[in-house]
């Protein structure tokens, strides 16, 4: 048997039925499936799985990454076939590979990259996935609205009440609206979140995409660092973890 190896997963899923990312008890979670899976293939070693995004009931996830620690002479590569034949069809692991031993998913992150995809109107299928305000949405008016959040800034007005201490000041790479088939869709990239955050953009920024000056009025909410002056959450389906980054040197053992 081989020492103590680190490895990485970049997993896909589609949350509708499972309780968010982190194991509960009693309860079925992403975390809590692929842990059990992981404890088949590795002959009923107990592993943690640590998970790069902690995503809340019914958010979706492409790209999230989580790591684990094993002592096993499995290579990388046999994970995802492995692991399929264990997980149920709404988790798919997508890739693995073997991570230098300082790797963790969440505390190794540089950034994440979220969509939330917006519906022009009802669609039977893309519903599962996406929301529809109950309203047309106008694609310039949205776009001027998100402009406000470029940048380094106090995030602390898009912060859900209750939440864990954290630093509300967040840096925003990447921001932008753009069309996918079905609708409208919202891109955001930052070096980290705040507890419902995005979802509470999303809810703002259509609110102030009915104002006269849409960027104006986000600024202005982002300005007050009152979760108060912001609009409401947007519901969690239309919302999937696309990406996490990182640094080369954290991934090349």
């Amino acid at each position: 048997m081989s020492d103590a190896q680190v490895f990485r997963l970049t997993i896909a899923y589609d949350g509708t039925q499972f309780h968010g990312w982190q194991r509960q008890p009693d309860v079925r979670t992403v975390q809590g499936e692929l842990e059990r899976a992981l404890r088949e293939v590795l002959a009923q070693e107990v592993v943690t799985l640590n998970g790069a995004g902690r995503t809340d009931t019914g958010v979706h996830a492409r790209g999230q990454v989580a790591s684990f620690r094993a002592t096993t002479a499995l290579p990388a590569h046999a994970f995802p076939p492995m692991l399929q034949r264990q997980l149920p069809r709404d988790i798919r692991v997508m890739d693995a590979a073997a991570c230098p031993a300082h790797f963790h998913a969440r505390h190794s992150a540089r950034g994440r990259r979220y969509t939330y995809r917006l519906l022009d109107s009802h669609d039977v299928l893309y519903e599962r996935f996406a929301w529809y305000p109950q309203r047309e949405v106008s694609e310039t008016a949205l776009s001027a609205a998100v402009s406000a959040l470029a940048g380094e800034h106090d995030y602390s007005a898009f912060q859900a009440k209750g939440s864990s201490e954290v630093d509300p000041r967040c840096r925003v790479d990447v921001v932008a609206v753009s069309r996918w088939p079905g609708g409208l869709q919202f891109d955001v990239q930052a070096d980290h979140f705040l507890y419902h955050m995005v979802r509470n953009l999303i809810g703002t920024a259509l609110f102030a995409a009915r104002k006269r000056d849409p960027a104006a009025h986000m600024a202005a909410v982002l300005a007050s660092r009152d979760r108060a002056r912001a609009a409401g959450t947007a519901p969690p389906h239309g919302l999937c973890l696309e990406e996490v980054i990182y640094e080369a040197e954290d991934l090349t053992p």
